[in-house]
This record gives structure tokens, C-alpha cells and sequence, in this order.
């Protein structure tokens, strides 16, 4: 199961667009906040019908849900912005609300730097910023999760 995992377009659709493209066999997408207008304007491109997103610090007046728990290939993952779990200083508090809804995966945003880690049993990833034309997608098989950092393809 293939997750395309997005974050913190900033009003680059063109680059938010282009990875979706570069990803149309995806089985979820995930949009991580700080772009609600953006993604709302490229979900026609978005093939699947498994699409969750939560709202950033900068997606202001949005009706989207902080944080939700969503589940793929019997993975619990918890998906957030990150800024309440204070991830720009360290992803410790993340991975305490990882473990505490009992997930196994823990995607956030906030910081715009790709960044993989394997803490304390959980896996938690951010998947950079789309303002850079930074995207990641989440392999989850029977043999476990791989994070993988993804940059725009343009051709």
C-alpha cells in the first residue's frame, strides 16, 4: 500500500499538482495543513477516494480536524500539522501521542524539512515542504514501513 504524503504547499500548486501527477497510483493521500486552499483546488487530480487532511497554523478559518487517526494495510497512523506537538524543537511530544492513540506511524508538516525517524517503536515522518517541491510517500508492506523523501519531477 502506497501512501503519497503531502505538506505546506504555501500557494505552490504547481508543485502540489506535479506530485500528485508524479504519483497518480497511490492507494491514500495525505495532506498535512498549511495549504487547505491548494489541495482543495488539486483534489480533482487525486485518483483515490482514500484522501484525509488536517489544517495547518496557516490554514486560517478551517473547518479541518487538528490531528485524525487513520488506518492502512492494518497501520495505525496518527497524521497531524505538527506545530501543537511541537515538532520544530524536537518530535519527543509527537511520539508520545503516537504511542499514546497506539499507532505505529506518526506523519507531521510544520517544519519544511524532510525528515525520517524510528523512535521509541513508532516511525515518524515529515515529508518536507511542497513551497520546495518536497513530497514523501509511505510503503507499507508485510515486511514493514519505508519513508521515502520524494522531490518534484517536472518532465
Amino acid at each position: 500500500m502506497r501512501i503519497l504524503v503531502l505538506s505546506d504547499s504555501h500557494r505552490n500548486k504547481f508543485a502540489l499538482e506535479r506530485a500528485i501527477k508524479n504519483q497518480p497510483n497511490a492507494d491514500i493521500v495525505v495532506f498535512l495543513g498549511d495549504g487547505e486552499y491548494d489541495f482543495d483546488a488539486c483534489r480533482r487530480l487525486i485518483r483515490t477516494p482514500l484522501v484525509y487532511a488536517v489544517r495547518g497554523n496557516g490554514d486560517f478559518y478551517s473547518s479541518l480536524p487538528e490531528s485524525q487517526i487513520i488506518e492502512a494495510n492494518n497501520t495505525r497512523i496518527y497524521i497531524t500539522h505538527g506545530y501543537n506537538e511541537r515538532v520544530k524543537f524536537d518530535t519527543q511530544y509527537l511520539c508520545d501521542k503516537v504511542k499514546d492513540y497506539k499507532c505505529s506511524l506518526g506523519l507531521y508538516g510544520h517544519t519544511h524539512i524532510q525528515k525520517y525517524e524510528y523512535l521509541e517503536g513508532v516511525h515518524l515522518y515529515c515529508p518536507g515542504s511542497l513551497l520546495h517541491e518536497e513530497y514523501g510517500v509511505v510503503d507499507i508492506t508485510d515486511k514493514g514501513i519505508m519513508c521515502i523523501n520524494m522531490k518534484c519531477r517536472w518532465d
